[in-house]
């Protein structure tokens, strides 16, 4: 066994080597985990369990399992998956984000080693995990960051030919140029950081809409007297969307030599669905206490049901509300508008004083269904497509 391990070590660095030959990356690079940031990460997410009402101190010990999936996103992918990994994917953008990337190392490195110093990119590498992306957390930092230096470089060429035109201050202008390259530069690195959290979100609603389904075919499998590994891949195997594959996982957990309540702890910390986090938790707890697990899932399936129909009520009576809303906004308030702007600037003046006050002339009116009447309705629109429930 130690001679294994003394191997494994003889090649790693004939390997770091080689990459250093060719690639001219510093042998020095820290692929040690900082233990003190994975502790950070696991009290946040344990914070979060404990506002949803879950306590995973019954099912995990101290949230030990979460620690090992940080640590191997911090450690172990970055080790196996580096930058220049990049340039042999199949996405062409990916490549060209790489190549940039490698290309402008001696800026871009520095500012991206500045910027795993900031709390919220920690995360990262755990919603990454989460939302199934195959990419180590420093190689999306590299894509992030190379991404914004573009955008960067796009905002400053337009803005200097905008601002060229105008007949302003040098000064003035050259404080323009660099603030909108700048504010292009922040805008779309926080978007791209946003991305993997947003997608995981995602995930787990996508989880949610399928899982009543997909627990009810579990409890029938199980009354058949199929066992919970059976069952699991049965259901990984049929078409549940993401909840498939994030039992396709667990399977391959398995098959690597994981125990199987183990994995399905797993599951249960990288998901982002509540209502499948709990039925996971329960889960664990029959197969520990030797319950009746078929009947566990039907019961959790009832529920499931019941808070989704629940949350489609909820949505229903707030149109109701929004639907008064829209009335007014945009059909109301528009027509009013019109009304009162004609009458404002109508060439009969003797017995219309009372209404020159106000300020209704023609410019404004056309900011206001050019500008501010599209706004509103898109806002509006927004809104409504981010509460409708996922069912």
């Amino acid at each position: 066994m130690a001679k294994l391990k003394e191997l494994k070590r003889d090649v790693s660095t004939k390997e770091k080597k080689t990459r250093f030959k060719k690639t001219g990356e510093s042998l020095e690079e820290p692929t040690e985990i900082n233990m003190e940031e994975v502790e950070k990460i696991v009290k946040r997410m344990r914070e979060k369990y404990r506002e949803e009402g879950i306590e995973f101190e019954e099912v995990g010990g101290p949230l030990s399992e979460l620690r090992g999936l940080i640590a191997d996103g911090m450690s172990a992918k970055v080790e196996i998956q580096t930058i220049e990994d990049l340039k042999e994917v199949k996405n062409k953008f990916v490549k060209f984000l790489a190549s940039t990337y490698l290309r402008l190392g001696g800026v871009l490195k520095p500012l991206a080693k500045t910027l795993t110093k900031i709390p919220e990119i920690e995360m990262v590498s755990f919603y990454l995990y989460s939302a199934n992306m195959h990419y180590s957390s420093r190689q999306y930092l590299a894509l992030s960051v190379a991404a914004s230096t573009i955008m960067f470089l796009i905002a400053l060429l337009i803005s200097s030919a905008v601002f060229t035109l105008m007949d302003i201050v040098i000064a003035i202008r050259v404080l323009a140029i660099l603030g909108v390259s700048v504010m292009a530069f922040v805008a779309t690195l926080v978007i791209a950081l946003l991305i993997p959290k947003r997608r995981a979100v995602a995930r787990g609603e996508a989880v949610s809409v399928e899982l009543p389904f997909a627990l009810r075919h579990m409890s029938t499998e199980l009354k058949a007297g199929i066992g919970l590994y059976r069952t699991i891949q049965a259901v990984a195997s049929a078409d549940y969307g993401a909840l498939s594959e994030e039992f396709a996982r667990v399977i391959r957990e398995v098959e690597e030599g994981t125990d199987t309540k183990d994995s399905l702890k797993h599951l249960a910390l990288r998901t982002q669905s509540k209502a499948f986090r709990n039925a996971l938790i329960h889960i664990v707890r029959a197969l520990k206490t030797g319950g009746n697990l078929s009947s566990s899932m039907s019961d959790i399936a009832e529920d499931v049901s019941f808070d989704l129909r629940m949350a489609v009520r909820e949505f229903g009576e707030r149109m109701n509300f929004f639907g008064v809303v829209y009335i007014f906004g945009a059909i109301v308030m528009p027509i009013m508008i019109a009304i009162l702007g004609s009458i404002r600037n109508s060439p009969i003046k003797e017995s219309m004083t009372s209404f020159q006050a106000l300020p209704l002339t023609i410019p404004i009116m056309a900011a206001f269904y050019l500008v501010i009447m599209p706004f509103m309705l898109i806002v509006f629109l927004v809104f409504i497509k981010g509460s409708q429930p996922k069912v």
